[in-house]
C-alpha cells in the first residue's frame, strides 16, 4: 500500500471525514420525515437506509423514500418532495455550522503538497458556501456535491486536476465505488463510518488501506 506522499492527489469525501457530521445528518433526516408526518415506522425505514447507504445524494434518498418506503397518494408526491428537500437543507446549512471538524484532519491538509478536492453527496452549492464561512476552502482545488453522482465527481474531478497518482478517502460504500469505478486508490477512513463492518470486508478483498486516525498518516507527509 502506498505512502500518503506518494499521492500527488487526494480526494477527500466529506461528512464522517472531514466534518463529524453523520449522526447529525441522521437526527436531520428523522426530523425531517417527522415533521411531514410520516409514521414511526416510515421514520425507522427511511433514516436506517439513509445511515446504510451515506454517500448517495439527498435527492437520491428522497426520492427512494418516496418510491419505496412512504406511503402516498399520487397527487402529495411532488409537494411532499420539495417539502423534504427544503427541511432538510435548513437543517444541514445549521449543522453543517456546528459539527466538529474531525480530529488530525487539519494537520493533514496543511502538511499535504498534493493537489486537494472533496468529492461529497452533499448538495454542492450548500457545500461550498459552508466550507468558504468554516474557512475550509483554501485547501481544496474543486469542492464538488449533489445532484451529480459520487462516480461522475471524481471524474471530473480526475479529468481537471493534473496527476500521476490519485486516491480517495472516505468512509462510505459509494466512496469505495467510486475509487473503483475511476480506477485509483482507496483509503477508509473508519472512526465514524455507519457501515464499518461492510467497510472492513470490501476493503480487505479490495486490498484497500484502513486508517482509524488521520494521525496514523502524518509522518507519511
Amino acid at each position: 500500500m502506498r505512502q500518503f506522499n506518494e499521492y500527488d492527489l487526494i480526494i477527500f469525501d466529506c461528512d464522517g471525514v472531514i466534518l463529524n457530521s453523520n449522526q447529525l445528518k441522521i437526527d436531520a433526516m428523522e426530523n425531517t420525515l417527522i415533521s411531514i408526518g410520516c409514521s414511526n415506522q416510515e421514520v425507522k425505514q427511511c433514516t436506517l437506509y439513509f445511515a446504510g447507504n451515506f454517500g448517495k445524494s439527498r435527492f437520491y434518498h428522497i426520492d427512494y423514500f418516496i418510491n419505496h418506503l412512504i406511503n402516498m397518494a399520487e397527487r402529495d408526491i411532488e409537494e411532499t418532495r420539495t417539502l423534504l428537500l427544503e427541511s432538510f437543507s435548513n437543517q444541514c446549512k445549521k449543522l453543517y455550522l456546528k459539527a466538529d471538524i474531525t480530529d488530525g484532519i487539519t494537520t493533514v491538509l496543511e502538511k499535504s503538497q498534493a493537489t486537494k478536492c472533496v468529492a461529497s453527496g452533499s448538495e454542492q452549492g450548500e457545500l461550498q458556501e459552508i466550507f468558504s464561512q468554516r474557512r475550509l476552502s483554501n485547501y481544496f482545488s474543486l469542492i464538488l456535491g449533489s445532484p451529480d453522482k459520487k462516480n461522475d465527481l471524481v471524474s471530473r474531478i480526475l479529468l481537471e486536476c493534473t496527476h500521476n497518482r490519485a486516491v480517495m478517502i472516505g468512509d462510505a460504500i459509494s466512496d469505495l465505488e467510486a475509487a473503483i469505478s475511476n480506477d485509483i486508490d482507496f483509503v477508509y477512513y473508519s472512526p465514524l463510518s455507519n457501515v464499518d463492518v461492510k467497510m472492513r470486508v470490501l476493503c480487505t478483498d479490495n486490498n484497500f488501506r484502513v486508517i482509524d486516525s488521520f494521525k496514523e498518516v502524518l509522518g507519511e507527509l
